[in-house]
């Protein structure tokens, strides 16, 4: 495991190189099947006076049925996420709140009662939808975003007879961003 988190370091450091601005931040995230919490690491990969592409990755927390500990779950992952819209130097636009749609897609390690967290099954998901930054301050942002997808397993938790399902997302943070 620790030899695919180095390959895929190597290989995003082209991509912080050639930053136009870094941002950090978190939030928590509420699913129709799951809720928790990430914080987030992102780099402006294409900027123009009018548009922007990003790239964030996160690292994710969720939590599943944790008041009913009747196939409770824990996940564990890393999601990456492109998105696209706005130009978030907002002092050149003269503009406080930044629209953008955005894909993304993550794997995180289930652990349940009956399996450890970092033992099968596993658990991915796609998903997409549309978000908004609000600056208040200067280089602080509060954003939402609003979507759904697809989440799976590699194989059945134990107690459950289904693989995957669709799911309604909300995300709702903080992000500083850091002009280079």
């Amino acid at each position: 495991m620790k030899k695919v988190f180095f390959v895929l370091f190597i290989l995003l450091i082209p991509v912080f190189s050639f930053a136009a601005n870094l941002s950090f931040g978190g939030g928590v995230s509420l699913t129709s099947t799951k809720s928790g919490g990430y914080g987030e690491f992102g780099v402006s990969i294409f900027n123009n006076s009018s548009f922007e592409m990003r790239n964030l990755i996160s690292i994710d927390g969720y939590g599943k049925n944790i008041f009913n500990s009747e196939n409770s779950t824990g996940y564990f992952g890393i999601t990456e996420k492109i998105t696209f819209g706005l130009s978030t130097d907002y002092r050149k636009n003269n503009i406080f709140v930044i629209p953008y749609g955005f894909i993304a897609g993550g794997f995180a390690f289930v652990g349940t009662e009956g399996s450890q967290l970092f033992e099968a099954p596993y658990s991915y998901e796609v998903y997409a939808g549309l978000g908004a930054d609000i600056f208040s301050l200067n280089n602080l942002s509060i954003f939402i975003e609003a979507g759904g997808g697809f989440e799976s397993l590699t194989d059945t938790l134990p107690g459950s007879n289904h693989l995957g399902n669709g799911f309604a997302r909300i995300n709702v943070g903080i992000r500083g961003f850091i002009a280079k």
